[in-house]
């Protein structure tokens, strides 16, 4: 009987058992990616600025690295598959007065995920209507690089100096044995 066993085990590893026993030791995990961007205005308003209502630039980036992640640093050799599923933004720091008329939130080498107009201290946090296929690109260039650059920008009524917390909702994929 422990014969047939180790021949039907045998059988299976040389039909692409392999695969199989691959498949076993498949990890999937859902997390929270978590990148938090400074921004700050690119000038400051001037007097004929503030007669004008002209909006105020402002920009940061940040790099958001897996390494950094407790759920997926032990699976970094071993990643298979990274698929962004959501993104949640939340500015912080907003003071009533303060209105942040457009906000993009971009990767670097993957281009724009998502657009967002007319936040308030109110509405500072938001789930942003996204690109899908920038953001299945966003999460290849996470799993092949293990980090990627995001960039915010955009314009507000008044100066700002603010962190722009950004939550990626992913499944991760990882093989355990590979």
């Amino acid at each position: 009987m422990k014969i047939k066993a180790v021949i039907m085990l045998a059988i299976l590893v040389a039909l692409g058992g392999c695969d199989w026993i691959k498949d076993l030791s498949k990890v999937e995990l859902e997390t929270d990616i978590i990148v938090n961007v400074p921004v700050t205005s690119v000038g400051k308003k001037s007097a004929e600025a503030v007669a004008a209502a002209e909006d105020v630039s402002f920009t940061g980036s940040a790099v958001l690295s897996l390494d950094e992640n407790d759920d997926i640093s032990p699976y970094l050799e071993k990643l298979r598959e990274i698929d962004l599923q959501t993104v949640t933004v939340t500015i912080n720091g907003l003071v009533p007065g303060q209105t942040i008329t457009g906000v993009s939130l971009s990767v670097t080498g993957v281009g724009t995920i998502c657009t967002q107009a007319n936040i308030t201290s109110a509405n500072s946090t938001f789930t942003p209507q996204i690109d899908e296929a920038k953001l299945q690109q966003a999460g290849q260039k996470l799993k092949d690089d293990l980090s990627i650059t995001v960039v915010v920008s955009g314009t507000s009524t008044t100066p700002i100096a603010n962190i722009v917390n950004i939550i990626f909702g992913a499944r991760v994929t990882a093989g355990a044995l590979d």
